[in-house]
């Protein structure tokens, strides 16, 4: 069975089981996770779909895979009435090496050299790194977001979680005469996958409703948090000189 054809047919089992049961009553319960990629009910519904199979637009009957994790970290942060969520994770996370190459300057351009090789390009300073999650989100949204999947990683395993200061506090490096180059960075990472869910007590289409069901479940949502040091809970990351450039036309003033 396909990821969207099991959150088509869980749908429709929730329509056909909550038509006529009230709001209240039918969003009472707490999914439990099925042991695989789904939550469960206890009448037998199984539901859940990878961000993927979920619409750009909300409908009636279609919610967003963002309306839900916003509605999530909101319920996280201020208790929101209606709605409650949780975080199945698949297992424990994971450490997956550092990330991809971030600017951590501008560009340092080198006209007219001076100075030898010494270096010229320097940064002194400390990095915050925050986590992430695989559904686009704005800042705020994803400090609920990293709340919420802390408190299923404490509960369940021993890793910290969260975001962290970098070790790296300074660096400098030469850019040659006729380059130029800015410094960049990454950091050591962890990652766990699991499902998301959410339950509203209300099916309408304003604010924390749930547009035509009660629950809905991203599965296979991925969640990214520094790994941070057991004493001091900073991270480790790297400060490195950007392939250098030929510069170009209009970089320099005579």
């Amino acid at each position: 069975m396909t990821h969207r054809k099991a959150r088509l047919i869980a749908l429709t089992t929730a329509t056909l089981s909550f038509g006529a049961v009230a709001a209240g009553t039918a969003s009472a319960e707490t999914p439990t996770f099925c042991g695989d990629m789904y939550v469960c009910l206890e009448n037998g519904t199984v539901f859940g779909g990878p961000e993927e199979t979920y619409p750009e637009t909300p409908s009636e009957t279609q919610i967003t895979a963002q309306q839900i994790v916003e509605d999530c970290a909101v319920d996280r942060q201020a208790d929101a009435p209606g709605v409650s969520c949780g975080f199945y994770p698949y297992g424990e996370p994971e450490v997956v090496g550092f990330g991809k190459w971030e600017p951590l300057t501008s560009d340092y351009t080198n006209c007219y050299g001076g100075g030898g090789d010494l270096n010229n390009i320097e940064w002194s300073d400390h990095n915050e790194y925050t986590t992430s999650n695989s559904v686009t989100v704005g800042a705020s949204v994803e400090i609920g977001l990293s709340e919420l999947v802390q408190v299923s990683i404490d509960t369940n395993f021993q890793h910290t979680w969260g975001s962290s200061t970098g070790t790296t506090q300074s660096f400098t490096a030469f850019v040659p005469k006729g380059y130029k180059a800015h410094l960049q960075h990454r950091y050591q990472r962890q990652q766990v996958t699991g499902v998301l869910w959410i339950d509203y007590e209300h099916t309408g289409t304003g604010p924390m409703e749930g547009h035509g069901h009660h629950y809905w479940a991203i599965t296979d949502f991925t969640a990214t948090s520094p790994v941070k040091g057991s004493s001091d809970a900073t991270v480790k990351d790297q400060v490195s000189l950007a392939k250098p450039r030929p510069v170009q036309a209009g970089d320099c003033t005579d």
